[in-house]
């Protein structure tokens, strides 16, 4: 079944209201003109025993016509040899999940259902949704869509073309974003492309997941099997439990990823950064948010503009300063930009292209997540010892780590 189809077909409360009948009455099922009568009763607000024949015709029609062809076509309801209505052995959601799902109609948020369903009724809009829902600020519409093409092409994000991204920019600004923010999910201003995850209630994380992701059936290549059992294995090899090292493109990802390795840590906070640029406004609140939870937090950097920053905006965070110059990388003319070290599992590591111009830059960064990955414990070596051997230094002073 098609994820677009059933979300489709559930973007009407009456198809749900049929779908809730079934439901009930399955596995026995429910012949098609008892479940016109029913609607009938609901539609019209009334009685069973009060619907007319003509509610029944009316009905009757619009399940003919409007309900059954997309319930059925998307694979929720099935017909039995003798015309009875049942719901799929294998629905998108199980039992569970569908019973809470049709009990959201007595709820607050009925009346949202439509458009939340409408609004999941296309695998790019849930491709949007899974990337806005990790971010924690809002991200330009631009970076949005290479995230997407990138996602929707199975490829990295400096892999996909110019054409591609304006291609898919487009198709955000003129019709998924508006439907997104009408439905409420997300935050959008057309004017600055600006883009932001505003979330549901009734939204799961599930739900987002394209065809590809779910167990949906997809035409297999037997001859293909030894193949295909090879890359899963060395993709599992190349990412375990710890995951592998992950690069990230652009500034608002790696700014979106790095507050939230702020916000996770529970211990210890390790942070870097070479100028004031890159320390911004969310980043001070989610470093002040850390302190408040009792989180060691060392801010460093070489620029004594960034320090005099932090001591008046943080001053309870412990200062730290360079004493080499490890920050260049002349190997291909970039320089580090930033590090976030949180709790000594997760690090990422930032680095500064040439300036494009208004002290703008090109920026990339890697992340490794997990006490066993490879870059966190390059990162644990390099730091870890020299953080526990500073315990008998005054936190109020800075202190000087040699890399």
């Amino acid at each position: 079944m098609s994820r677009d189809e059933v979300f489709d077909a559930l973007a009407d409360g009456t198809r749900r209201e049929a779908l809730r009948i079934v439901h009930e009455r399955s596995p026995g099922g429910v012949a098609k003109t008892d479940l016109a009568y029913e609607l009938a009763a609901v539609t019209d607000d009334k009685p069973l025993a009060a619907v007319t024949e003509d509610d029944h015709r009316r009905a009757r029609l619009d399940c003919t016509h409007r309900i059954l062809p997309a319930l059925l076509g998307a694979d929720i309801l099935v017909e039995t040899d003798d015309g009875r209505l049942v719901t799929a052995d294998r629905p998108l959601f199980d039992d569970a999940e569908l019973a809470a799902l049709l009990e959201l109609e007595t709820t607050d948020y009925a009346g949202d259902l439509d458009g939340l369903f409408a609004a999941l009724s296309d695998s790019r809009r849930r491709t949007i949704l899974t990337v806005l829902a990790n971010q924690y600020h809002p991200i330009s519409a631009e970076t949005l869509a290479r995230d997407v093409a990138a996602r929707e092409d199975g490829t990295a994000e400096r892999a996909v073309s110019r054409e591609r991204v304006d291609e898919v920019r487009l198709s955000l600004h003129h019709l998924h974003l508006p439907l997104l923010r009408d439905a409420g999910l997300i935050g959008y201003d057309g004017e600055s492309e600006t883009v932001s995850y505003e979330g549901h209630p009734d939204l799961r994380v599930e739900w987002l997941e394209t065809d590809a992701d779910g167990a949906d059936e997809t035409a297999v290549d037997p001859g293909a099997d030894s193949e295909n059992e090879r890359s899963a294995t060395d993709e599992s090899a190349a990412d375990s439990s710890d995951k592998g090292v992950r690069t990230l493109e652009g500034r608002e990802r790696i700014v979106a990823t790095g507050q939230s390795l702020c916000e996770r840590a529970d211990d210890e906070l390790f942070m870097m950064f070479t100028t004031t640029g890159l320390l911004e406004e969310g980043c001070i609140r989610r470093i002040e948010d850390a302190l408040d939870r009792g989180v060691d937090v060392y801010v460093g950097s070489p620029d004594p503009r960034v320090r005099e920053l932090v001591r008046e905006r943080v001053p309870e965070a412990t200062l730290w300063e360079s004493q080499l110059d490890w920050l260049d990388l002349p190997a291909n003319g970039e320089s580090v930009g930033r590090l976030v070290f949180a709790d000594r599992e997760a690090v990422m590591l930032g680095t500064l292209g040439t300036p494009a111009g208004d002290n703008e830059y090109d920026e990339t960064a890697i992340l490794g997540e997990g006490p066993g990955n490879g870059l966190v414990v390059l990162m644990r070596q390099l730091l870890g010892s020299r953080l526990d051997s500073r315990d008998a230094i005054d936190e109020t002073v800075e202190f000087e780590i040699s890399l």
